[in-house]
């Protein structure tokens, strides 16, 4: 499970282009605008982590994560697609606090590698493609010799922009995680369920 959270730190690198800014951006100019303003305030901060060597030091990003990031992730909707087909399961156990504590608990981990990694990245917002429900908005992570492209899947949700998924050159987050857990998932244990996704959550 450690070896599929660090495969997609490069797409953490770019799924925090969505969430460090203070919720100012109204949902009604749009996601792909929405998303374009906050890449350039999130460029700004980065790189002043970046000057002040701030970017390896762990209580530093915890906070960056959990007053910036983690407000901005639809954490029922995310987990119920991680969690697929046992999520009533763990509703009727009365362990989805628990759950999607664990699934916040290992983005956690993975932001923090994401953002040690970043050195200047550039990058670039693209059109969304917009339903009557949801949005999917690209941005193009060049690193390297190499550009990533991610995909993220935003809905309005009470007056906010809310992200419930994210993809990376076509790798879904929820269906990778998902299917790292799929011998859990065919079991009868929810606390097995939940501590396949992050060992160390408390699921009692």
């Amino acid at each position: 499970m450690k070896h599929c959270l660090i495969g997609i730190r490069h797409l953490i690198i770019a799924f925090l282009l969505v969430f460090i800014t203070g919720p100012a951006i109204a949902q009604d100019r749009g996601a792909q605008e929405y998303i374009s303003q906050l890449a350039v305030q999130l460029q700004q901060a980065l790189q002043r982590g970046l000057e002040q060597d701030l970017l390896d030091n762990d209580k530093h990003l915890d906070q960056i994560i959990d007053e910036n990031i983690l407000p901005y992730v639809d954490p029922a909707l995310l987990s119920k697609r991680i969690f697929h087909p046992r999520w009533e399961d763990i509703i009727a156990a009365g362990k989805q606090s628990q759950a999607q504590s664990a699934v916040i608990s290992s983005l956690r981990r993975t932001y923090r590698i994401a953002l040690r990694s970043y050195s200047g990245q550039p990058f670039s917002v693209e059109n969304s493609r917009d339903t009557p429900s949801y949005s999917v908005v690209r941005i193009t992570v060049q690193t390297g010799q190499n550009a990533h492209l991610l995909d993220f899947a935003v809905r309005p949700t009470e007056g906010d922009w809310k992200v419930f998924d994210l993809s990376v050159d076509g790798v879904v987050l929820s269906k990778t995680l998902n299917s790292a857990i799929h011998q859990e998932l065919s079991g009868d244990s929810i606390d097995a369920i939940i501590s396949a996704i992050n060992p160390q959550s408390d699921s009692q």
